[in-house]
């Protein structure tokens, strides 16, 4: 009967305590598949297949409308730029290893924005968020700390951008131009000046204080320093300065000697113009008298278009009374640039003299000397401002992972199917030894019987 029972198999009583003799066997050998599995997967399937991701708001002063410092479009997709990835790198030693070429070639690192706008649809953020392949890295930290160093990056970029900013001119462009373009080039650097102090006024307050060369001032004091370099008072002065002296297309500063050859010239072209416009002038008289039926000369470009001369406006279709004011009026100026010398022999007794534009030069460099040093102030103005303003904001401290293997799961499950194919192994040894232990006890009884039955 117990040979019939053996015949037909393994009872569940017998299987458990064939384990049970080798139970420690069973979990040794469980245990270390597991181990294996877990150490598989943590360091080479789940960072062939991980992705880590960090959201965060990049802070400065033009944040809101999406732009660089000096007023060009930002685009998030700088943010992943081989430039700023390297320059990511070089921030910390952990990262000297990491392959930002390839991780851009191959498209393992991505970045996307978010723009969230409130109620009053005046206050724009824009949250962006960094994913990259976990197999760049040796572990979570090491990429988080990756992510971290970006965003600084990024931040680097716009205050470096920030610094480069320039609102002076230089001076080789300040003196290639003709007197009358410097004025309004003067005009120009003045207004960009204000206006500057002004955004950041509107940005900030009056009161902001910013610290320059170690001086605290607000953004008010800086700005009343500018209005009182070149007041409309001032620029006015100049203008009719340079236009009455016949200043306005010379070239040339206070140290150049050759300005006393496009005096030459310029007297030479307004002397011209002074005898046809006399000529002009006793043609119009003429007619104006009933002596002459029609005018000698052409004034076409006068009645095409208004214009002015001192208080004398020529509108577009001008009476003879009007054209003999205008040019009346035309040959006085040029009277007071050249004084004696209208009669095309005598010299230059009037204003347009070569002594008279280099103290012009000398007015304008002055000008130009003090508006460039404001312009400089306002640059480490705006440095300072960035400096101070400028961050980059982390929704959360610690990085999510995508695509990786939970590892407790996977530690759960390598331990019960190693669990259970080493205790079938172990049982399927342990039985077989049994049934060829058993089978020399059985041979001699079965002869016996065979010899009995015969």
């Amino acid at each position: 009967m117990e040979a019939e029972e053996r015949e037909s198999g393994i009872t569940f009583g017998e299987i458990c305590r064939l384990i049970g003799k080798k139970i420690w066997l069973v979990l040794a050998i469980a245990a270390g598949v597991t181990v294996l599995a877990v150490v598989l997967f943590a360091l080479v399937f789940n960072p062939l297949t991980t992705y880590y991701s960090m959201s965060f708001e990049l802070v400065y002063p033009t944040s809101s409308t999406q732009q660089y410092p000096d007023g060009t479009p930002f685009s998030y997709r700088n943010i992943i730029s081989v430039s700023t990835l390297q320059n990511a790198i070089e921030k910390d030693e952990r990262l000297k290893n990491v392959d930002v070429a390839t991780m851009v070639r191959e498209d393992h690192i991505s970045v996307s924005a978010v723009t969230d706008e409130d109620t009053t649809g005046t206050d724009t953020t824009v949250t962006y968020t960094l994913n990259v392949k976990g197999s760049y890295f040796r572990d979570e930290d090491t990429a988080q700390l990756f992510i971290r160093c970006v965003a600084d990056a990024t931040v680097d970029d716009i205050m470096e951008r920030a610094a480069s900013l320039s609102y002076g001119i230089s001076k080789e462009t300040f003196n290639g131009n003709n007197f009358e373009a410097r004025l309004d080039l003067l005009s120009e650097e003045y207004s960009t000046l204000l206006e500057t102090y002004d955004t950041w006024i509107s940005t900030y307050s009056a009161g902001y204080r910013v610290t320059v060369n170690g001086v605290s001032r607000s953004l008010s004091d800086y700005r009343a320093e500018v209005y009182g370099l070149y007041v409309d008072g001032v620029r006015s002065a100049l203008a009719d300065e340079c236009a009455n002296s016949g200043y306005g297309l010379l070239y040339g500063d206070e140290d150049e000697i050759v300005v006393q050859e496009a005096i030459n010239e310029r007297v030479a072209q307004l002397q011209q113009e002074y005898q046809l416009n006399e000529s002009i002038i006793a043609a119009l008289e003429a007619q104006r008298d009933g002596s002459s039926s029609a005018s000698a000369f052409s004034v076409r470009a006068l009645s095409e278009t208004s214009s002015q001369v001192g208080d004398i406006i020529i509108s577009p279709d001008p009476t003879i009374e009007q054209l003999i004011a205008y040019y009346t009026e035309r040959n006085a100026i040029i009277v007071n640039q050249l004084g004696d010398a209208v009669d095309g022999e005598s010299a230059v007794t009037g204003t347009l003299t070569a002594a008279g534009a280099r103290a012009f030069a000398t007015k304008l460099n002055g000008y130009f000397t003090s508006l460039n040093e404001a312009a400089e102030t306002l640059k480490n103005v705006t440095t300072a401002i960035y400096e101070q303003n400028t961050f980059a904001e982390f929704v959360s401290q610690n990085a999510d992972s995508s695509g990786d293997t939970n590892i407790v799961l996977v530690a759960i499950a390598a331990f019960v199917i190693a669990f259970l194919v080493a205790a079938i192994v172990v049982c399927a040894a342990e039985y077989s030894r049994q049934r060829k232990r058993a089978l020399p006890a059985q041979e001699p009884q079965d002869g016996a019987s065979g010899e009995m039955k015969e």
